[in-house]
């Protein structure tokens, strides 16, 4: 449990290392507002880690709460998925910046929502609520299907500025494909991961009854 401790708190320090440098690099390319936002997004992963590791580690009292042993290994696994959507967010800033595109505030708005489902998640699971496994399970098809959906098929709703067009119109580079792979693969693992979860859970309250 210890080891597992202090790799949630590494992966944590991760994000948040990636999100400065976020805000690093959109100060650098003088768009403020874009370096608010992700200083705000940085600010609520903090504190909802640092509300995670401290619910995370009470004791199995309640029978119908999620095994100590399944909690942190399912945060390491909703922490990861938000990496890699940070990195994602990152490649973006990368193809903004050499178009010369400014974010503007409602992209960045709806830009948010992609970080809530995986956030909802591990606060969840730390508090050892069944819930979150099934909010596992949705968060990663819905990221995979949803990233998949809008950059291979373009947006059905324009909010997404450029990327309105798919990543065939928009001739991306061979980079952006592996980082687009990547989080579609890693959002379908941790689906099936929350599955085998959610079977021995379901097995375990069936042996109590």
């Amino acid at each position: 449990m210890k080891k597992e401790k202090i790799t949630t708190i590494i992966m944590l320090i991760i994000l948040l290392v990636i999100e400065a440098i976020s805000v690093f690099r959109m100060i650098g390319g003088h768009q403020p507002i874009a370096a608010t936002a992700h200083t705000l997004i940085g600010v609520a992963f903090l504190l909802c880690g640092i509300y995670a590791l401290k619910v995370a580690n009470k004791p199995d009292n309640n029978p119908m709460d999620i095994r100590a042993s399944f909690v942190y290994p399912m945060i390491m696994a909703n922490l990861f998925m938000l990496i890699v959507i940070a990195i994602h967010d990152m490649d973006h800033m990368r193809q903004a910046m050499e178009w010369g595109y400014v974010f503007t505030p409602q992209l960045l708005m709806v830009n948010l929502i992609v970080y809530i489902p995986n956030t909802l998640s591990f606060i969840l699971i730390a508090k050892r609520k069944f819930a979150g496994i099934w909010a596992s399970i949705i968060s990663g098809v819905l990221i995979a299907g949803a990233f998949l959906k809008l950059h291979l098929l373009g947006a059905t709703i324009k909010v997404w500025g450029p990327w309105n067009r798919s990543f065939f119109a928009l001739h991306v580079d061979s980079l952006s494909w592996w980082i687009l792979a990547f989080t579609a693969i890693f959002g379908v693992l941790l689906s099936m991961y929350s599955c085998y979860i959610l079977g021995r859970e379901v097995q375990r309250r069936d042996q109590l009854k």
